[in-house]
């Protein structure tokens, strides 16, 4: 075998122990994702025009040095429609007493004329959080009275 020869095979024995370094800091590191949950099965009827936290729906996330958490929050909601006009509920995420105006999720008709309307919501973001702890929930506004949501979870997992 020549030096040509020689160098490549030092090259792939070089790329092979790499993968084989990189697999197993992947395969060490996967026990270290945390996963966070909340469920509340019963009716929630938000006041009409007013933001309110959902009630006994939040997840609080200890963290031992900054990290990024995706959120992902899912309900499902009773419209009572408006002929007239928005009959909507909108959604946003609060962390630490911060309501965030971005991601939001709305659901609901314009105009409607059934007499209700159900609609699925999910509502999802990643954010990076500093060491320590974070409450967070889901702050709610209802267009109308006699919206209300049910099944509703939170879930938030760090990667």
């Amino acid at each position: 075998m020549g030096k040509g020869g020689t160098v490549l095979g030092v090259i792939a024995l070089i790329l092979g122990a790499g993968g084989l370094g990189f697999g197993l800091i992947t395969w060490i590191d996967q026990g270290k994702t945390d996963f966070w949950y909340d469920y509340k099965e019963d009716i929630y009827t938000p006041p009409a025009l007013v933001y309110v936290t959902v009630p006994d729906l939040y997840v609080i996330v200890r963290l031992d040095a900054s990290a990024t958490v995706h959120m992902l929050f899912t309900t499902s909601t009773r419209i009572l429609p408006d002929p007239l006009g928005f009959a909507d509920m909108l959604f946003y995420f609060w962390i630490d007493g911060v309501q965030l105006t971005n991601p939001f999720t709305r659901a609901g008709p314009y105009q409607g004329d059934a007499t209700y309307q159900y609609y699925p919501v999910a509502l999802q973001y990643s954010q990076t959080l500093s060491k320590g702890t974070h409450n967070i929930s889901i702050v709610v506004i209802s267009e109308t009275t006699g919206n209300f949501i049910r099944s509703s979870s939170l879930a938030v997992t760090r990667y």
